[in-house]
């Protein structure tokens, strides 16, 4: 991923904070790209370097990926958006 690829710890692609909550219980942050204030979920690893959506889609390389943490999945899943969510 060009531009991301210097930063610490795994990353984790973040909804910006405007953006509408699906789950109460977020926890924001600042973008380590663009500084944008960023939501996301409190089981995300310790070492992390946190990217807003915004930026993800701008420096992702062709075929680059990320995942859904098993928390994630579970918490979409409580949603009844588990088997729908498309993997990432």
């Amino acid at each position: 991923m060009q531009g991301l690829d210097s930063l610490p710890g795994r990353i984790v692609v973040c909804a910006p904070a405007e953006f509408p909550a699906l789950i109460p219980g977020d926890i924001f942050g600042t973008c380590a790209v663009c500084g944008r204030r960023v939501r996301f979920r409190p089981h995300v690893p310790a070492v992390r370097s946190l990217v807003c959506l915004l930026c993800f889609f701008v420096h992702a390389e062709p075929g680059d990926a990320c995942e859904l943490t098993p928390e994630s999945c579970n918490e979409l899943a409580a949603l009844g958006m588990g088997p729908n969510v498309p993997k990432c």
